[in-house]
């Protein structure tokens, strides 16, 4: 019985950690999916209007039997800021980062979200919701986290250096304008960065995160859907079959790094705080070079390699000083880490 407690506690102090790791993991593989569907006609669009219909479906059958006694009450503030929600993280982050994906490899891609973390941190400070003194050990690990984990990204894509695993595969590559892309990442980085950020704000006074994450994606389908009528063809909603991995896809993308992944975020920034969550972002570039490499059969690089060994340094630098952090403000256990991910 004993070991059986401890085994509990353990998990429950590991579950941000584990929840959030296994997040970028999913979205890893749903980007190379994407970049993979996308290469054969299919419209990035229409994917994601998909995607996101499962996940509402999903995220309201649980909110209704998973909240109903801890749900507030509705108010014209809440579907305000739901919609608001729906907007920053699927019709202007999601949608234009899975569009992306038409004009710049998935790899480049996971860079730009690299990104997110500092930008997070910045509007953390702007809007207090983070503190910074520069020269204690914590803020001496957080700038250096931020910095060592940015350089990793980069030098996964910019630095290729010797090749240490001979690819039995050519690499895809990007289709259409680079600049195309890269002006929607950065929109797309931008836009989830200040999700972030209102997230923690709004699950203050609202703390349905199932019930808040069933409306933001409700709202952000129909902005994606409307979006999408004006700018496809109606020729282009009927999917091609393409082995199953169309279908494969589009639930992967629905259920989990949409649905699932929504709940868990925002479960993690009411928890944990806007600069915990988004420190594991970094951990896409490594989950991509691992998949790229491993299964798809891409040549690793020592720039890849090495490049990962920072992402990983650059996490654990801020995880520590944000576990300091927290330690010093005497946060119970049970108030950050030890709450249910689901509440009955």
């Amino acid at each position: 019985m004993e070991l059986t407690r401890l085994l509990m506690l353990g998990f429950e102090a590991s579950k941000p950690y584990l929840f959030l790791s296994l997040n970028e993991l999913f979205l890893a593989i749903f980007m190379i999916l994407v970049e993979s569907v996308t290469s054969s006609g299919i419209s990035a669009l229409v994917i994601v209007v998909y995607e996101h219909v499962i996940a509402t479906i999903l995220l309201a059958i649980l909110a209704f039997f998973l909240e109903k006694n801890k749900r507030p009450p509705l108010s014209f503030k809440i579907l305000g800021y739901a919609f608001l929600l729906g907007l920053l993280q699927i019709t202007l982050c999601q949608l234009l980062m899975t569009v992306a994906l038409q004009f710049v490899a998935s790899s480049y891609e996971s860079v730009g979200l690299n990104l997110v973390p500092s930008v997070v941190f910045v509007m953390a400070l702007i809007f207090r919701q983070e503190k910074l003194i520069c020269w204690s050990i914590n803020g001496q690990a957080k700038i250096w986290g931020l910095i060592v984990s940015a350089a990793g990204a980069l030098a996964v894509v910019l630095w290729k250096g010797p090749v240490l695993l001979t690819s039995t595969m050519s690499n895809i590559q990007a289709t259409s304008d680079g600049l195309i892309g890269g002006i929607m990442i950065v929109v797309g980085v931008l836009a989830t960065s200040l999700w972030n950020i209102m997230v923690e704000h709004v699950t203050q006074f609202y703390p349905a995160e199932l019930s808040l994450s069933a409306m933001m994606s409700f709202f952000g389908t129909i902005q994606a859907a409307v979006i999408s009528l004006f700018v496809i063809s109606w020729s282009s909603w009927e999917l091609k079959w393409e082995g199953g991995l169309v279908l494969v896809t589009i639930l992967l993308g629905g259920i989990v790094v949409t649905g699932l992944s929504y709940y868990v975020m925002t479960w993690s920034i009411k928890k944990k705080g806007p600069v915990f969550t988004s420190a594991f972002n970094p951990l896409l570039v490594v989950f991509s070079f691992l998949l790229q490499t491993f299964v798809l059969g891409y040549s690793a690089h020592l720039g890849s390699i090495v490049g990962a060994v920072l992402v990983i340094l650059g996490l654990y630098l801020i995880l520590w000083a944000k576990a300091n952090d927290i330690e010093k403000k005497g946060i119970v256990a049970d108030d950050s880490v030890n709450s249910p991910l689901i509440q009955p």
